[in-house]
């Protein structure tokens, strides 16, 4: 994932890049209510969060 969209990503969410990529203890749900999104919505947020920190751990491991 580009650094651009990442930094995107984090201001959307008001957390750090270090939370996005798993090396923070921030918490996410307190600064974005994913309770307000639709059920369909939440799922995909859900599901692009799991995808890409699995992505960031197999690239760290093949480093």
């Amino acid at each position: 994932m580009p650094l651009d969209i990442a930094k995107r990503m984090a201001d959307t969410f008001e957390i750090s890049l270090d939370y996005l990529v798993g090396n923070a203890e921030e918490k996410l749900f307190m600064k974005f209510d994913i309770n307000k999104l639709q059920p369909k919505e939440r799922e995909m947020v859900f599901t692009f969060l799991d995808a890409f920190l699995q992505k960031t751990k197999l690239q760290q491991i093949l480093q």
